[in-house]
């Protein structure tokens, strides 16, 4: 279920250089054959303002959320960037901040610059090899689980490979397995669709743990997410409600424990988790916990 943005921009430069110049994530063309189907995740926009003549500087802004890897790239003409291209970033907790400088090579003549950025949740960091053990995270239960490690759709190089869903009713109560901060949510999507082109449509939380890794809280129900970017949670705490948004077979919780490779691709770990009976284990498909 990771997510990932993509975007042009126009080219600014010479006397047109516009004060405020977007780079907009758009959709792909099975997404646009579509439009208006799906609701894309907007969280991550690139922008280049005039800072000077001749000079503009691209920032990342984000909203609901603090923490994603983006790369750039542009394509200058007859101009030079203060990073080299292309650049991979962190956000590491900022929402807005500077990317690049741009500026004429010379102080006449056309200029110009373009760029494609993506970008997805979490940051990069140290793998983690061993099983990473968490609570349950919901309340009441049992709930079968319908998909574990290297699933249907949890295959190796999804970024969800050791990823767990489980089969609940919309609204059962979710919960942190493990404490941290929250760092991305989204609640606005009503769209559950089992096709993968609306895998950037569901609803989730999104925790940083104190190790750097990151816990995905996945296809939560329309205005059913219950803490706020920033906040501290500890484990077991209520932090939504399930639902099916998203690319979504029917109504499910889908938690993934990762951490990012670059913009594009992320390394998700295996869990364990405390079930009922006291026991560490590692659930398997089929199985009630």
């Amino acid at each position: 279920m990771g997510r990932t943005g993509a975007g042009n921009a126009d080219k600014g430069g010479g006397a047109a250089v516009v004060a405020a110049l977007v780079l907009l994530a758009l959709p792909s063309p099975a997404q646009l054959a579509d439009a208006g189907t799906y609701e894309k995740d907007d969280h991550v926009q690139i922008v280049a303002v005039q800072t000077a003549p001749r000079t503009a500087k691209v920032y990342a802004l984000l909203t609901n959320c603090t923490e994603v890897t983006l790369k750039l790239t542009l394509a200058l003409t007859n101009a030079v960037a203060s990073e080299p291209m292309p650049l991979t970033v962190d956000s590491m907790g900022r929402t807005y901040f500077e990317l690049v400088t741009i500026r004429a090579k010379e102080s006449e003549g056309a200029w110009g610059y373009g760029g494609q950025n993506c970008w997805q949740y979490g940051r990069r960091g140290e793998f983690k090899d061993s099983s990473v053990v968490c609570d349950l995270p919901y309340k009441g239960g049992p709930y079968v689980v319908t998909q574990s490690g290297l699933g249907e759709t949890h295959t190796e190089g999804s970024g969800s490979e050791h990823a767990i869903d489980w089969a609940m009713p919309v609204g059962t109560l979710v919960c942190a397995a493990r404490g941290g901060t929250v760092v991305a949510l989204r609640q606005d999507s009503t769209l559950g669709v089992k096709n993968p082109k609306f895998i950037s449509s569901g609803n989730f939380v999104i925790i940083r743990h104190d190790d750097g890794t990151f816990a995905e809280y996945g296809h939560l129900k329309r205005k059913g997410v219950l803490v706020w970017l920033g906040q501290q949670v500890e484990s077991g705490a209520v932090i939504g409600f399930s639902g099916g948004t998203g690319y979504s077979s029917g109504p499910h919780l889908h938690l993934c424990v990762f951490q990012n490779i670059d913009a594009q691709t992320r390394h998700s770990i295996p869990l364990q988790f405390r079930t009922k009976n006291g026991a560490v284990e590692t659930l398997k498909k089929g199985q009630a916990y």
